[in-house]
Parts: structure tokens; sequence; C-alpha cells
């Protein structure tokens, strides 16, 4: 990893009603919060309708990981969201689909400054932790 080569932001979000207004204000405030930490962006991943409400069905986050993982290890890698709920409301199933993104060597955070990372560190602000 070098000083020069800026920190790669993966977007993620789910969204599951054809209303996009939501999904818009989240998506602008995750733009907003990279623009912020002077990241760089590794793109954008949402998954819609039933694949957003999936326990294991997630074609977007399949694909952020996927990309994650060719951006090499050379490159620091944050998988930005923001709040965790975008993962899931269930735990269980945030906790796992969290873990995904850590055994790539990257990091998730959210528009709040909450991390997880792969060593385990974490920080929460918010009413739900990872």
């Amino acid at each position: 990893m070098t000083a020069t080569q800026p920190t790669l932001a993966f977007i993620y979000d789910r969204h599951v009603t054809k209303n996009i207004i939501t999904l818009d204000v989240r998506l602008k405030a995750c733009a907003a919060y990279v623009q912020k930490q002077g990241w760089g962006y590794g793109g954008w991943f949402v998954d819609r309708g039933e694949d957003a409400l999936s326990l294991n069905r997630r074609p977007a986050l399949d694909h952020l990981c996927n990309t994650m993982r060719a951006a090499g290890t050379d490159k620091r890698r944050v998988c930005l969201v923001f709040d965790w709920e975008r993962f899931a409301y269930d735990l269980a199933v945030r906790g796992e689909l969290t873990r995904r993104v850590l055994s790539l060597g990257g990091w998730v955070e959210t528009c709040r400054s909450e991390t997880r990372a792969p060593d385990g560190r974490s920080s929460h602000t918010g009413r739900i932790t990872p």
C-alpha cells in the first residue's frame, strides 16, 4: 500500500420499494462521506426488490466482493454503507454479510463513522451494532 493511493470506497445499499427517493438520499450521503474522507470510488452496488430481502442471495453484494477482491490488497478498501441496516436488520445476518467483506481484508464503515475492521476492531455510535 502506498500513501499516494487513496482508499477505495465500495458503496453498498439494498432497497426494496419502487420509490427511490430514500435510496437517492442515502447514496448522496455516502458520496458526500467519500468526498469528506478523500477516498476514491471502487463502485456503487445496490441490491433491489427481493434480492434486498434475501438472507443468502445478494447479487450486488457478491459483485461488490468480487470487485473489491480484484482491486487487490495493495489498496485500502472499505465497504461504505449509510447505516448498519443496509446489510440487514437481523444481527446474525448482518454479521455474516459483514464478515464477507472483512474476509477480503477490507473493512465496513457507515456514514456515522462506525467501523468494523478485519482485526476485530470496531466502533459503534449507533443504536444497533453489527
